[in-house]
């Protein structure tokens, strides 16, 4: 047996599936939405949902619909996403791809009403979301690695997605909520006798992986049933309101591993500590106005990425890099227009600035662009499905991310000579010598969701 390098022992230790995908800080339900009414309207509408993904944007409005429910959904993305070179001494990037994989999705929810727990007549509804990557291959794919050429900061693997909460009517029109996003940290030790050959000895590898529970708080208004429950000409009737707050999560894994050589070596020790799949903490907005057949809404997500600062310091595979992130601010708008009782239309837009500040980042070398996302899809509702009971719904949906381009500075201290970066400003640690290379980043992802969903 040889002895471990640093990124087998880093995947033994967490006992993770490998993965080909770049490392990102992403996930399905921040990048692109869950079910397809939220791919459709950009997260635009995903506030003012009855259905399961409810429990993920705001669960209290899962207390707006006692009707229990089970969600299946296919989830597929296709990455074009490209950093094309400039002042190429060393031709760092080979390739011009960043990203060009496609992924896919399995997304399951369950909503149930728990209503005959109390005593009054009072809603409670119980949901669950659940997300595995490429249906279950990689179902705890974890990828944080240093690079020589450009990789994308919210583009690549989609990690395992676990959401469950419930939501509760306070007063007819006043609902609240609260929900959980379940991430994983994992801990390993791993030591060795080795002799100089590479042959390994006396092996020992402990495993310790726990849930990380972070918390999601939501309220919902029905301004119609608060200020006039029993006029049905009243303005308010069907605007609503809603707010949220997510707190932050990450996928995360520390590793402690140590080697002996016997009579050379007393303590090679590797110390690992890194994060992947990163949530910054989000405060949320929502208004709708729901018409005789259209449904207009609006909201604005507020995220708190000035917060990955200070974790990255402590990162021991992107520590160097001295990324910055900023706090940024994403409006949403979309609709739904129902064209009869069983076929409806939605679509979406939103403008998402990037929170990452740096246009280089040593021996890392994450790009991420501002973006414009447009979303279609439709609806359709089967009244009568075969042997069941209740209707059958089907949804459709198609997203499309623009990719404004954007200029970064690729950097990277492995096989670099004197003199490669003349004129650079900021040196690298420790005055080591650098070579770098400009890229433009763009591109664009194609994302296709289909869903059914039944009632009970």
């Amino acid at each position: 047996m040889r002895l471990p390098n640093m990124r087998v022992g880093l995947s033994l230790a967490v006992a993770l599936a490998s993965s080909a995908a770049c490392a990102s800080l992403g996930n399905v339900g921040s990048n692109f939405g869950l079910m397809p009414n939220d791919v459709a309207t950009a997260q635009a509408l995903s506030m003012f949902s009855n259905q399961p993904s409810a429990v993920y944007y705001n669960p209290a409005y899962l207390a707006r619909d006692r009707k229990g429910a089970l969600s299946a959904a296919f989830l597929f993305t296709e990455q074009e996403l490209t950093a094309k070179g400039w002042k190429t001494p060393d031709e760092i990037v080979v390739d011009d791809v960043v990203e060009g994989n496609s992924n896919y999705n399995v997304l399951l929810g369950f909503k149930t009403d728990l209503s005959k727990m109390l005593k009054d007549d009072r809603a409670i509804v119980l949901g669950f979301m659940l997300g595995a990557e490429r249906t279950g291959l990689s179902l705890l794919s974890f990828n944080s690695a240093a690079s020589q050429t450009a990789q994308s900061l919210k583009y690549g693997q989609q990690s395992l997605f676990l959401s469950l909460g419930a939501g509760l009517n306070i007063v007819p029109g006043f609902d609240v909520g609260a929900s959980t996003r379940i991430t994983l940290a994992a801990d390993a030790k791993l030591t060795a006798d080795a002799q100089v050959n590479g042959q390994t000895s006396f092996e020992g590898l402990q495993v310790s992986a726990k849930p990380s529970i972070q918390p999601v708080l939501s309220g919902n208004l029905n301004w119609g049933d608060l200020l006039c429950p029993n006029d049905k000409y009243c303005w308010a009737k069907g605007l609503e309101t809603a707010a949220t707050w997510r707190y932050e999560s990450d996928y995360s894994a520390n590793v402690d591993a140590n080697a002996l050589v016997p009579n050379l070596i007393s303590n090679l020790p590797l110390l690992i500590s890194t994060i992947d799949s990163y949530q910054p903490e989000t405060f949320s907005v929502g208004i709708q106005y729901n018409l005789y057949k259209l449904r207009l809404g609006a909201s604005a997500d507020y995220q708190l990425w000035s917060g990955l600062n200070d974790k990255f310091k402590d990162d021991t595979v992107k520590d160097q890099a001295l990324l910055k992130f900023k706090d940024v601010v994403i409006p949403r708008a979309g609709f739904e227009y129902r064209l009869n009782n069983v076929f409806s239309v939605l679509g979406g837009v939103s403008y998402e600035q990037s929170p990452l500040e740096s246009t280089e980042s040593l021996d890392v070398n994450y790009v991420d662009n501002d973006k414009i996302v447009m979303g279609l899809g439709f609806s359709y509702l089967i009244e009568k499905a075969l042997f069941l009971s209740q209707p059958v719904r089907m949804d459709f949906a198609y997203q499309y991310h623009l990719l404004q381009d954007r200029d970064f500075l690729l950097t990277t201290t492995r096989n670099a000579t004197d003199g490669d970066c003349n004129g650079r400003t900021t040196p690298a640690p420790d005055n080591k010598p650098m070579r770098c290379e400009g890229v433009t980043a763009g591109g664009g992802v194609h994302v296709v969701n289909a869903a059914v969903h039944l009632t009970f």
